[in-house]
């Protein structure tokens, strides 16, 4: 094993090992051209790390392998699957259903953590090194769960190490990798080492030649040090042209020329059938007429040879040379015999698929049975790459269109949104295809209401959609779909929304009860009067049969009691969704139920359990791919840090808003986003800018509606009272339908402030009266601040030390700082006792960080290891982790104490 000229990338990875042995895991991509040595590089080191004490896991790709998904994790796993009882129920029954057991499938997240469990528990007894050999061959489904490792291997004494042909790096899955370890040709010194310790008896002009030649590649080096073809005569100029892969599968094609024309067939076969076990490769090769004598050449050659039942090809470029330069109808021979000996069915599926020419409805249809069943082991990515091929092999146009469609919905779930995008842009189904076309509809409206990459449709478009449909059940959902866009976008016009509403009463368009109660959804949506039915009610519809649509459809209905001014119910329905969708392992549907909970929770003043929901949801967002939900996220958390008057992670968390919003954010998003500008802009006395952020939230009425609470004060102070008209106006005619005792505080606030001296108390009075019913208690603390103001300055000074004290009691024990502090100078100008600086509670979100705060929750609530890792995703010893920091952070050494030390920072 020769890694001359490596030596600083070999200390460089050597380094690696010992930060992983004391505990520093890291993770390493090493890319190069093929024949480079990276193979080589890695097993240096690798041995090394093995005879010093680590352990090694290994899998490795190969070529034309990962039919049916997860090969290569179930190679890497299988010496620790004998530990799959550490788990958690939820990732033990995830890594089952991938490895082919019964059961719904899990998102690709809750398999990845599964993966890592194992991974921490052998880590747990030594140091562990993970060998990724050929990351550009794998399974996809297995390179993902790769690539999610990558980035979390620091938490363990392990380290990652995977090789990649540097042309075949994916640039979604690279940067993932903590290190990246590019390897570039050998030096002319280097070279002529290496060709000295390989042939010593070429002359110095022969080693120029091949060192001119070779342009630095060992494997060249190596493979041609031994042909004189290669080191004598002059250079051809069509060499130097000639990518150097290309010029060494010639070289090794020309080996295989002047073997016996049975052995190229043999060849042929391993090279067809390198995801084959060795007795299926001579099986088929038998049906072609050829036996095991015939690989006897190509082994005495070393070109292959035969181990742990498998054929090995001397490097991977002999097999793919001999592949790729085979005629295609013997390609087709070859993969038709090993369709019919390979036990594996989607094997025989894939190998059916190679075999044929042109279109073929037959092994096409067998194509989507692979896919269906892929898709329910949670290999969507092998899934979506059946579909396609069974959309290549399809004859029918009609059938074509619907295969597509259902590759695109394949690719949503795997999360390759740019692929579903570009298949949803070749579907086109016939209109008399009901299913497909409202198939069609749904992955295109999901993938616009996740990401920032498609643009959904105008409401003249769903409208025009529904009218073609034909099933009363796809024609309301559509005309939902209408409103909600209207809801979120806020771009719809008068007339559009009008016509929604006509459609939703058209006489039969709603005769069961999920018809009509997506019909009060959309209604209650575009600002329709007419009543939603309970929550219990509309929950109970839903759950007696969850369909693979209820999450938009759900999330519709949280939004309209969001729009009936009813936070209370939408929480409700957000809740129902996070249960719901984690107990049947949708996270990515939890995690958007858990961004719209987080909103809710705010705007009813629970900041600190919506902030817990943000930062979870912002977490998974960036492990799902979910831009729109995290940039909804970190606009939230800016909010609740604003409040607290934590200005630089508001600030950051404001910036990440803005990096996931994308060109033309959603407007929901910007409003939150402006709103919490508004209060970093306030509690900086910058009341001109906080008025101007303000009026932008309240463009945006479902979130405008509350953050238009604050407008009042940001305005008298800037001197603007005027601009608070429009926001009063708004306000008043939802406080007519709703009863809203929040709202109704928030009105009479604001009123309070803009009225006269001899009118303010009685709307200030009002304002109390409505937020002592509304539990929402810090704008009702805001609410006693600016009447305990406004009582100092007309000289009620024990009556406004009253409403100042319980003002403050709250900032105090809610940790808004700016507020708490203006509240103890107001105390103090009043003549109050108290200081001047209030005390500051504990708080333990100044020494915990989030995730070590959520975790501390649930364990303080009784929540087990195992339980708490289910519920938060993450792995059982990551979670024992954040345990042992939160007691060293909270000085306490027992999991009971828990709970009362905690006390203070719970809503």
């Amino acid at each position: 094993m020769h890694v001359i000229g490596r030596e600083s990338q070999l200390q460089q990875l050597s380094d690696l090992i010992e930060a992983a042995r004391e505990g520093r895991g890291s993770s390493v991509l090493v890319y190069g051209e093929a024949g480079i040595g990276k193979s080589s590089l890695v097993s240096a080191v690798v041995d090394a790390a093995s005879s010093s004490g680590f352990q090694v896991l290994s899998c490795h790709g190969v070529r034309g392998a990962g039919a049916a998904g997860f090969e290569g994790l179930h190679e890497l796993l299988l010496p620790l699957l004998n530990r799959m009882d550490a788990l958690s129920p939820r990732q033990r029954t995830a890594l089952d259903v991938a490895f082919g057991a019964e059961g719904e499938p899990a998102d690709r997240l809750v398999t990845g953590l599964a993966a890592f469990g194992l991974l921490e528990e052998a880590a747990a007894s030594g140091p562990l090194v993970v060998v990724v050999e050929d990351l550009h061959w794998l399974d996809l489904s297995t390179a993902d769960i790769i690539t999610f490792l990558a980035a979390r291997m620091s938490v363990m004494p392990a380290l990652l190490l995977a090789t990649s042909r540097a042309d075949r790096v994916y640039p979604d899955r690279s940067p993932r990798f903590k290190h990246h370890l590019p390897l570039a040709p050998l030096g002319d010194e280097d070279a002529l080492e290496l060709i000295a310790l390989l042939a010593p008896e070429l002359t110095m002009p022969q080693r120029h030649r091949l060192v001119e030649r070779a342009m630095g590649n060992p494997l060249a080096l190596t493979e041609w040090s031994t042909s004189p073809s290669w080191v004598e005569g002059a250079p051809s100029a069509e060499r130097g042209r000639v990518p150097m892969g290309k010029r060494l599968e010639d070289s090794f094609l020309a080996e295989v020329t002047l073997l016996p024309r049975a052995t190229q067939r043999a060849l042929l076969v391993a090279a067809a059938g390198q995801d084959s076990g060795s007795h299926e490769v001579l099986a088929a090769a038998r049906n072609l007429g050829l036996d095991q004598s015939d690989f006897a050449p190509a082994e005495t050659f070393g070109l292959i040879t035969l181990r742990g039942g498998t054929f090995r090809f001397r490097h991977p470029l002999v097999g793919s040379a001999v592949y790729d330069n085979a005629d295609s109808a013997m390609r087709s021979r070859v993969h038709t015999e090993l369709a019919a000996v390979v036990v594996d069915a989607a094997r025989a599926v894939q190998h059916r698929a190679a075999a044929v020419t042109g279109w073929n409805e037959d092994v096409a249809a067998e194509l989507e049975e692979l896919a269906v069943a892929t898709g329910r082991r949670g290999a969507r990515t092998e899934a979506a790459a059946a579909w396609r091929r069974a959309v290549a092999l399809t004859p029918a146009p009609g059938e074509r269109a619907r295969r597509t469609v259902m590759a695109a919905e394949a690719a949503r779930q795997a999360g390759a949104t740019a692929d579903a995008v570009a298949l949803l842009a070749e579907a086109r189904p016939p209109a008399d295809d009901e299913a497909s076309v409202m198939q069609f509809a749904r992955t295109e409206w999901m993938l616009a209401s996740t990401s920032t990459t498609l643009p959904d449709r105008g409401g003249d478009e769903l409208i025009a959609l529904s009218r073609t449909l034909g099933d009363p059940d796809d024609r309301v959902e559509v005309l939902a779909w209408a409103a909600v866009r209207s809801y979120t976008r806020q771009d719809f016009s008068a007339e559009t929304m009008a016509a929604v509403a006509d459609e939703l009463r058209r006489p039969g368009i709603a005769v069961t009860e999920r018809q009509r109660l997506l019909r009060s959804i959309g209604l209650a949506l575009i600002g329709s009067t007419d009543r939603l039915m309970s929550v219990e009610k509309a929950l109970s519809i839903f759950q007696r049969q969850v369909r693979e649509t209820d999450a938009t459809l759900l999330n519709c209905l949280a939004f309209a009691f969001e729009d009936a001014h009813d936070l209370a119910g939408a929480e409700r329905v957000w809740s129902a969704e996070v249960d719901m969708f984690h107990r049947s392992a949708r996270t990515s549907d939890e995690t958007v139920a858990l961004s719209g909970r987080g909103t809710v929770r705010m705007n009813a003043n629970a900041i600190a359990a919506g902030l817990a929901d943000c930062e979870q949801a912002l977490r998974l967002s960036f492990d799902l791919d979910l831009s729109v939900v995290g940039a909804i996220c970190a606009a939230g958390i800016a909010r609740a840090r604003a409040w607290r008057g934590e200005h630089g992670p508001a600030a950051a968390a404001l910036e990440t808003c803005t990096g996931l919003s994308g060109p033309t954010p959603f407007a929901r998003v910007s409003a939150i986003a402006s709103w919490a500008s508004a209060q970093l802009a306030a509690n900086e006395g910058r009341f001109e800018d906080a008025v101007v952020h303000l009026l932008r939230s309240v463009e945006h009425p479902p979130i405008g509606l509350w953050a238009g609470g604050d407008l009042a004060e940001a305005a008298v102070r800037a001197g603007r009272p005027e601009a608070v008209g429009g926001w009063l106006d708004m306000a008043t005619a939802a406080l007519a339908s709703s009863g809203s005792d929040h709202l109704a505080m928030l009105v009479e606030r604001t009123r309070a402030l803009l009225a006269p001296a001899d009118e303010a108390r009685g709307h200030f009075e009002l304002a109390i009266a409505h937020g002592e019913r509304s539990a929402t208690p810090l704008d009702l603390a805001k609410t006693r601040l600016f009447f305990g103001e406004w009582l100092r300055r007309e000289r009620h000074i024990v009556e406004a030390r009253g409403h100042l004290s319980a003002a403050l009691h709250v900032f105090t024990s809610q940790h808004t700082s700016p507020l708490a502090r203006r509240t103890a100078r107001e105390l103090g100008a009043a003549g109050s006792v108290q200081p001047a600086q209030p005390p500051r509670a504990f708080d333990p979100a100044t020494v915990l960080t989030a995730q070590e705060l959520h975790v501390a929750r649930l364990a303080a609530q009784g929540y087990s290891n195992k339980q708490i890792a289910d519920q938060l995703y993450l792995s059982h010893r990551t979670v024992g982790g954040h345990l042992y920091s939160a007691y060293a952070k909270l000085h306490i050494n027992r999991r009971s104490q828990l709970a009362t030390v905690l006390a203070a920072a719970l809503d």
